[in-house]
């Protein structure tokens, strides 16, 4: 696998797509992901939504990690482009970027928080950052 890769659903093959570069690689049931930054295009959303022709405009960008399983802790990304712009967490803050997240056979995809990986030493403390119009 290359080092960088960008990750998003196929909803027509119910697989997640991995493309590298500009050409998709390959299609996986499930890929876990390092140093991860989440990216939409509000402009392709709103066409899509105006048009109804779908398009990929958002991805997940970040480092394969081959048999990372996902902690117990991890918490839910969602993307929902016809309610609401960029990816969210449970309580509906933007999601911009994971230390790790995993994208499952479900369909769903999970972000660490603040979470140790047991036995990934050399990896950082996970952690994802969420935007909010309320700051602690």
């Amino acid at each position: 696998m290359p080092a960088e890769v960008e990750v998003y659903r196929n909803i027509t093959r119910r697989r997640w797509s991995v493309r590298v570069g500009r050409w998709v690689a390959a299609h996986m049931d499930a890929i876990a992901l390092r140093d991860v930054v989440f990216r939409s295009s509000e402009a392709s959303r709103l066409r899509t939504i105006r048009t109804r022709i779908r398009d990929v405009h958002a991805w997940a960008r970040g480092v394969p990690v081959p048999g990372l399983g996902r902690p117990d802790d991890a918490v839910p990304v969602r993307y929902r482009p016809r309610i609401e712009p960029g990816f969210r967490d449970p309580d509906g803050g933007i999601v911009v970027m994971a230390d790790f997240a995993w994208f499952e056979p479900d369909g769903t995809c999970w972000a660490a928080l603040e979470t140790f990986i047991a036995g990934a030493e050399a990896l950082p403390q996970g952690r994802i950052v969420v935007t909010s119009g309320v700051q602690p």
